[in-house]
């Protein structure tokens, strides 16, 4: 029997709180870096990244922060500042050839901020320039994209290489009550994302594709605090089944390999991936006004959803704005007020049939875009939002 409506649950994952931060902090980083005030610059911009944290003389002692499983530690060495974080330790018995190649060649980059350091069988991640050259810009990305790189690849290395992590910061794991809503969460999506590749494949349309591999990956990242290999295998497939420059039966065999082999996850190997981080750093995109009016409010791709409603085509109307949801949910934060909105409209969709959500979804996009996001902004539609399949944390 077809599939007649989706399943929109509250998240487990839990809501990032994090102080705002002070832009004027950031400009004034900047201002002191050019009157060659390096120490004071590298200290305004860590309070600027860093809200609510006290950051110590970095020529005394180092200072560190957690990012999820990461754990950074930042120094000032005869004026060379240095940033590291450390991924793993290479046991006798470990993989060591394929772990190193690993990192050499996932890991490390040319023309990358920072790169892997081999010391005593340690793995770090580190980065190391004069102050003179430590623009607050520069610190601002290292200190942004490093402990996510960190956090991203660890607990799935110490599944596929036997390594250590020596440290690592613990994830607090969820409690019998979450961990059963987990599971139910994670059969139910991936039986939805089964039936829809069937109505994908049927209907031979490359934007129910687009909208079918966005739902598929945000909607887990939205809900579920996930880690270890389950991420990583997510977002690796992700990265294919929602590129739009690959070929449509690349993207759905992709996606269909996905599925099949997530939902041979056992509930045991599940557990394991899951558990509540702490982030000192938003790992989120900051949402902004214009950002839900682009995406819930204007644009070539809402003219499509009308078109869609219009010829009865109620299933791919709400999928499609559904993923714009999630989208928005999943990798952005925003205020509790426009987090409540959008969480309102995924009530809307879940368990309705498809013409009575589109319709309620169609209203509700529209009215959170003229209250809540800015006016007279329009996207083109080749920059149609929602397919992001990349993970955050």
């Amino acid at each position: 029997m077809p599939i007649s409506s989706l399943y929109c649950p509250l998240p487990i994952r839990n809501r990032q709180v994090v102080a705002p931060r002070d832009y004027g902090r950031r400009d004034r980083a900047i201002e002191l870096f050019a009157e060659l005030r390096h120490h004071d610059a590298v200290r305004e911009t860590l309070a600027y990244l860093l809200p609510g944290l006290a950051i110590p003389d970095l020529n005394q002692e180092a200072f560190c922060f957690v990012q999820g499983s990461a754990r950074v530690r930042i120094q000032i060495v005869e004026d060379q500042l240095a940033v590291s974080t450390v991924l793993a330790a290479l046991k006798p018995a470990a993989q060591a050839t394929a772990a190193l190649r690993f990192f050499l060649t996932r890991i490390s980059g040319t023309g990358q901020l920072f790169q892997p350091r081999l010391d005593a069988g340690v793995i770090s991640l580190a980065f190391s320039e004069p102050l003179a050259l430590m623009h607050p810009l520069k610190l601002v990305e290292l200190l942004q994209r490093m402990p996510n790189e960190a956090d991203r690849n660890d607990a799935w290395m110490i599944e596929q290489f036997g390594v250590e992590t020596p440290d690592r910061e613990p994830v607090e794991p969820l409690d019998a009550a979450e961990f059963g809503r987990a599971w139910e969460i994670w059969t139910a999506h991936w039986h939805a994302v089964d039936e829809l590749m069937i109505e994908s494949r049927r209907r031979r349309s490359v934007r129910f594709l687009d909208a079918l591999g966005s739902f598929a990956a945000n909607q887990l990242h939205y809900l579920l605090p996930m880690s270890g290999s389950v991420r990583a295998r997510l977002i690796e497939a992700a990265n294919t089944f929602n590129d739009r420059d690959e070929h449509p039966e690349k993207r759905d065999s992709a996606l269909a390999k996905c599925a099949k082999a997530m939902a041979k996850f056992s509930a045991e190997e599940l557990k394991l991936c899951l558990g509540h981080a702490h982030f000192a750093i938003n790992p989120l995109d900051e949402g902004t006004p214009s950002l839900l009016t682009s995406t819930l409010g204007s644009g070539g791709h809402m003219q499509t959803i009308v078109d869609l409603r219009a010829t009865g085509r109620a299933m791919e109307a709400t999928l499609e704005l559904l993923s714009y949801y999630l989208y928005l949910l999943a990798h952005h934060s925003w205020t509790a007020e426009v987090e409540a909105a959008l969480r309102k409209g995924l009530d809307l969709v879940s368990d309705k049939p498809w013409r009575e959500a589109a319709d309620a979804l169609w209203n509700h996009a529209n009215a959170t875009a003229r209250e809540l996001g800015s006016h007279g902004e329009r996207d083109r539609d080749t920059d149609r939002p929602g397919a992001s399949g990349v993970g955050y944390e």
